[in-house]
């Protein structure tokens, strides 16, 4: 019974399929709902952290706001704003004074690193000085790889008219300071820009120097008095948790292997299903092939004591009649004449015929065990077509190499002559008749292969019947006997059309005698 090989079967694959496609789906909602979860809580702390960094840069603006009541109470005296601003203006940190003049801000005083007294501010805390007021605003930032510069001012009416404070700080962004290590910073990396889009020469602070941030982030705006700043920050590990970001995963593990269970599970019924049927549908060709046997036997049988009968019948008459004519033919001497001899030849010529089916029933019926000797195949061809030439306008070609095997020599003579008669029956009007042999697996295989008008498939499987032939003076016995004497050699024959016309009859016996045969 033929296997399915490795191949699943389209139910296997169709459940396969099916629950693997629902793990698929199953992974992808789930990450997409862990990925929306740890989005959430990302926006959260991203919020968080913009506000922590909000509240720490409103301290500037209450120094700022200090040093606005001083220059209220002194009218924007100098020397007071300088020793009140010495006090705040420590390290990094420059505290100017500026007045309006027609040519735009002039610096009043300075505390700390800055500009020149009495000399113009610069462009950009000009920018920022113009647009100063009650509220703390921000003035540009730059930041140059090593460190960023940035600005506050507050105005009117804060302080005289006329006048305004300027804070300038340059700092690391890298720094270490507190606002990049509390709490809402130790989930994140995060950066600070002055720019709602990350723009390198605009950062102000970071934790990170992996910079542009990867991977999904978040941003949120930076309140500073009334300017904006915005912190962009992604998570240094998934919020959502180790278990709920593997769960996707682990979903889709679980739910493949469950597939390939599912569909093993599946294919082991199918293929058991499949073998019970096959072998249900093998013992039952079984089962025929027996009762066909057993039938045929019993046919076999009937017909063999019939033939045993005949034959043994047939042969004393058949005696006295060829006694008979041999007497009538002395006793008549030359006097015959030739309607008598006409009538005497057709009586011996038939009663020939009727001595040669009694010996042919007898031989079918009185079958021999083989006596296996070496033979030589291409020397009994030989010998049996030096016995039986072929008829005129038949032309035969011979291909068989020295082959040796083990068999009884007068009955593979008798299939040879048998094959070879039949060969030459079957092309009246004269063709070609081909004998080849080869060694295949342990076996002679022969072939004899005539140009007649072949075999009637509707009557090919009887051909080895006894007493079964397409012939109009055919005994039925020749094929049998051949059938018979293979079989007993542990061969097989078989007959078929050829490709291209005519029939070929195959006959497959061992190169060596079977056990029992040389037993016997």
């Amino acid at each position: 019974m033929k296997r399915g090989g490795w191949r699943p079967s389209p139910l296997t694959a169709a459940v396969t399929v099916v629950v693997a496609a629902a793990t698929v789906l199953g992974f992808a909602l789930t990450n997409r709902s862990v990925a929306s979860q740890n989005q959430a809580l990302l926006k959260s702390d991203t919020t968080q952290a913009a506000e922590y960094v909000s509240t720490i840069v409103s301290s500037f603006g209450s120094a700022l706001d200090a040093l606005a009541s001083g220059v209220t109470l002194t009218n924007g005296s100098p020397s007071q704003f300088e020793a009140q601003a010495k006090a705040l203006a420590q390290g990094p940190v420059t505290m100017v004074l500026a007045r309006k003049s027609s040519l735009g801000y002039i610096v009043s005083a300075v505390a700390g690193k800055g500009p020149v007294v009495s000399q113009p501010v610069g462009p950009d805390m000009e920018a920022t000085l113009e647009k100063a007021g009650s509220s703390l605003i921000a003035g540009p930032v730059r930041f140059d790889g090593k460190t960023t510069t940035l600005g506050f001012a507050i105005g009117p009416p804060l302080v005289p008219s006329g006048l305004a404070i300027f804070e300038q700080l340059k700092i690391s962004p890298f720094l270490a300071i507190s606002a990049t290590q509390a709490a809402p910073f130790r989930v994140l990396r995060a950066s600070v820009y002055a720019t709602r889009k990350p723009t390198a020469d605009q950062l102000i602070l970071a934790n990170t120097r992996s910079l542009p941030l990867g991977g999904p982030t978040a941003e949120a705006p930076v309140s500073v008095g009334s300017t904006t700043w915005w912190l962009v920050a992604t998570a240094r590990s998934p919020l959502a948790g180790g278990f709920a970001n593997a769960a996707p995963f682990i979903i889709l593990g679980v739910g493949l292997l469950l597939a390939l269970a599912i569909g093993s599970t599946v294919e082991v019924l199918v293929r058991r299903q499949r073998y019970a049927t096959g072998l249900v549908t093998q013992r039952e060709a079984e089962l025929d092939a027996s009762h066909a046997a057993l039938m045929r036997s019993e046919r076999l049988s009937a017909l063999g004591e019939m033939a045993s009968t005949i034959g043994h019948e047939l042969r004393n008459p058949l005696a006295a009649v060829i006694n008979a004519h041999f007497m009538v033919r002395h006793s008549l001497g030359t006097t015959v004449t030739p309607d008598v001899d006409r009538h005497l030849v057709m009586a011996e010529r038939q009663t020939a015929r009727a001595a040669t089916l009694a010996d042919n029933l007898t031989a079918f019926v009185r079958h021999r065990q083989p006596s296996p000797v070496p033979l030589e195949l291409g020397v009994v061809v030989d010998e049996v077509l030096a016995a039986t030439p072929p008829p005129a306008g038949i032309e035969v070609t011979v291909n068989v190499p020295p082959l040796v095997f083990q068999a009884d020599s007068d009955q593979i003579t008798q299939v040879l002559a048998n094959l070879i008669v039949n060969g030459f029956q079957a092309m009246p009007d004269g063709g070609a008749l081909h004998i080849d042999a080869s060694a295949r697996n342990g076996h002679i295989v022969l072939n004899i292969a005539d140009s007649g008008n072949g075999i009637d498939v509707a009557s090919e499987d009887r051909l080895f019947d006894p007493f079964f032939t397409t012939k109009a003076s055919g005994t039925g016995l020749g094929l049998a006997i051949v059938s018979r004497i293979v079989d007993a050699h542990g061969g097989d024959v078989s007959l078929r059309n050829g490709a291209t016309g005519g029939a070929v009859v195959t006959v497959r016996l061992p190169i060596e005698s079977a056990p029992e045969l040389v037993s016997r």
